[in-house]
């Protein structure tokens, strides 16, 4: 069986089972049930390490969990400009909880209906949210594939959706991206720095980005990533937007926002957010 192994380092998340735990439970202590009724179909997570975003990450999981256990995990990364959807084709990937054993029952039927080319290990965006897939969803199995920001990834979203429905598999959307990357760090500061430059990225270039997730457009949210720089790996909240409409989501819930100048301020900054799509 191939496994394939952990590439990030413990600055990411932690290295033992015991540690993720820990931080896991001190991440979702308080947190309040979804409104009663709301079936979560996706969501959308960010990737940074877990000291910035860890809590918001762990929250959409947490609240994705109490809807039940589906029978495969749809987790789609970014970092992606163009070109075809990139599949993680071994047969588990190993984190501190346990290997989580991948859907390989998918794979052909979805290369029969997309372009595929093979993943490269190494991106943070879907291994870093890996221990929370585990943990709240001990008997799930992961579907790992990388999105661009194009209108493909609509398609792939869908796509996913109607292999799980030949299969008889259920199925829960996540797509993993971070918000704004603003300052000298990142090239990108068009608002000067500061608390102004904050409140433009909070108020005004992350919240046009959001208002479209929770209004359900993909393409909306594509289209303003591009023009204004306001995701880095748009593709694959599109793709997971578009599998949970397919299942049947009408809702958009915003769990939290916010940025890492809230966690630690400095001139460079990166936007956080946790949306909920859900019946």
């Amino acid at each position: 069986m191939a496994v394939r192994p952990r590439m990030l380092s413990s600055g990411w998340y932690p290295g033992s089972g015991a540690a993720c735990r820990a931080e896991i439970e001190k991440f979702i202590a308080g947190l309040q049930p979804l409104e009663p009724g709301l079936q979560p179909q996706g969501g959308l997570v960010p990737h940074a390490g877990w000291y910035f975003s860890g809590k918001l990450a762990a929250r959409v999981f947490s609240l994705c969990a109490q809807a039940g256990q589906p029978e495969v995990v749809a987790l789609f990364g970014g970092h992606l400009a163009g070109g075809p959807p990139l599949l993680v084709t071994e047969d588990a990937w190993e984190t501190p909880l346990g290997d989580i054993p991948l859907a390989t029952d998918f794979y052909d039927p979805l290369r029969r209906r997309l372009p595929l080319k093979p993943e490269y290990p190494g991106d943070n965006t879907i291994e870093v949210n890996l221990p929370f897939v585990k943990y709240f969803f001990p008997r799930s199995r992961l579907l790992a594939v990388r999105a661009p920001q194009t209108p493909e990834a609509v398609r792939l979203g869908e796509a996913v959706v109607e292999v799980a429905q030949e299969l008889g598999q259920s199925l829960l959307l996540i797509g993993s991206a971070d918000l704004t990357h603003y300052g000298l760090n990142y090239g990108f500061a068009p608002q000067g720095y500061g608390p102004a430059a904050v409140k433009w990225v909070k108020e005004v270039n992350d919240r046009r980005f959001l208002e479209a997730l929770l209004r359900l457009d993909p393409l909306a949210a594509l289209s303003l990533a591009d023009r204004d720089l306001s995701s880095c790996s748009a593709g694959a909240p599109a793709a997971a937007l578009a599998g949970a409409k397919k299942l049947g989501a009408t809702r958009g819930v915003l769990v939290e926002y916010y940025t890492s100048y809230d966690v630690l301020p400095g001139d460079s900054f990166v936007g956080y957010a946790g949306v909920i799509w859900a019946e």
